[in-house]
């Protein structure tokens, strides 16, 4: 591990501790509600490591990162400190950068399948897939707002209707930008950063191998 991985590697447990801390202040504060979210939150930030035991798949630590700190900054401070209230433009930025990073985690994903011919693919079906992944997972975020809105009387959803169509919105656009740039990617064309990204990707894995 490099010092740069190792100081993102710090850092990512620091932020799941502070969202733990989360769990603990919710708990002495009798806030159920915000105690199970908070755990749930705190269980998410673990996804990356999930899904690369699960599937066998050895994601950089740069995606650990990336994903923890986005909790971080939608829940930690979002939510329960009320940046989205503070911040008009909280909410976009935030599903703007969720919606990319979602898009890459389901492309590597559908990308390592790939590699370790676990599937086949046309470029054209993996980088619909990334787009797919990280739209359903914004769909099922809304639904979550929603439910939490209409049986716990919280205002999640801020602006209501607004809101969900605004946020979707950001989420299509940002997968279909990595669903765009994955598929050039597979057509061995340059694009860019994101083609460092995967081959840091590609490097990380065949190397740890």
């Amino acid at each position: 591990m490099t010092k740069f991985e190792t100081i993102q590697y710090r850092v990512s447990i620091f932020l799941k501790i502070l969202i733990g801390l989360l769990v603990v202040i919710s708990a002495v504060r009798q806030e159920i509600f915000l105690v199970v979210i908070s755990m749930i939150v705190l269980f998410l930030s673990f996804a990356p490591t999930i899904i690369s035991r699960s599937y066998k798949i050895r994601l950089p630590i740069e995606i650990d990162f990336i994903v923890t700190l986005l909790l971080y900054l939608h829940y930690a401070l979002g939510e329960y400190n009320h940046f989205y209230v503070i911040f008009d433009w909280w909410d976009l930025f935030l599903h703007g950068g969720n919606s990319l990073i979602l898009g890459l985690v389901g492309f590597i994903l559908a990308y390592g399948l790939l590699l370790t011919s676990r599937m086949q693919a046309k470029p054209f079906f993996i980088a619909l897939f990334s787009i797919t992944f990280a739209v359903f997972v914004g769909v099922l975020w809304e639904i979550f707002e929603f439910s939490v809105d209409y049986f716990f009387g919280f205002s999640m959803q801020k602006s209501g209707l607004v809101d969900t169509m605004t946020d979707l919105m950001m989420d299509v656009g940002g997968a279909s930008v990595v669903g765009i740039l994955g598929f050039f990617y597979l057509k061995k064309k340059k694009t860019g950063i994101f083609d460092r990204i995967i081959k840091r990707f590609i490097e990380y894995k065949y190397n740890r191998d």
